[in-house]
């Protein structure tokens, strides 16, 4: 089983949070609401400049203030259906700037108030994520 390493950031502004909404059928964890980020290419960049790269490619955004909040790991099928160990390092952010528009791995973005946050379709990393964060 190959491994990969995953970024993602829970950014805010104006007290509200971004999330994305995964496509039906394409995994992992498809057709549920996650926190945006990605695959860290590793030995190329830091963690922070992973995290910086995958929120403008998922989102369009620049974010500040990087956060760290912990980690995790999961084992899941990939886009191709294939099992992978991914390992999660996450982190909270602040919105600097740009419009949010969904990349090619999300199907829909949205800003959502802390309530709506806990009532969204998460996946079981989002979920570990939000109590790591003090999001409950």
């Amino acid at each position: 089983m190959k491994s990969r390493v995953i970024v993602v950031g829970l950014v805010e502004k104006d007290g509200k949070f971004l999330v994305g909404r995964k496509p039906p059928g394409v995994g992992p964890y498809p057709d549920t609401w996650h926190i945006p980020g990605g695959g860290m290419n590793l030995g190329e960049e830091s963690i922070e400049e992973a995290l910086r790269r995958e929120m403008r490619e998922e989102t369009t955004l620049e974010i500040t203030d990087i956060t760290p909040v912990g980690f995790d790991e999961d084992k899941s099928l990939d886009k191709k259906g294939e099992p992978v160990h991914y390992i999660f390092l996450k982190f909270k952010a602040k919105y600097l700037s740009g419009e949010a528009k969904a990349g090619d791995d999300l199907k829909t973005l949205k800003w959502v108030s802390k309530d709506e946050l806990l009532r969204l379709d998460v996946n079981e990393p989002t979920q570990k994520f939000l109590k790591q964060a003090g999001i409950e």
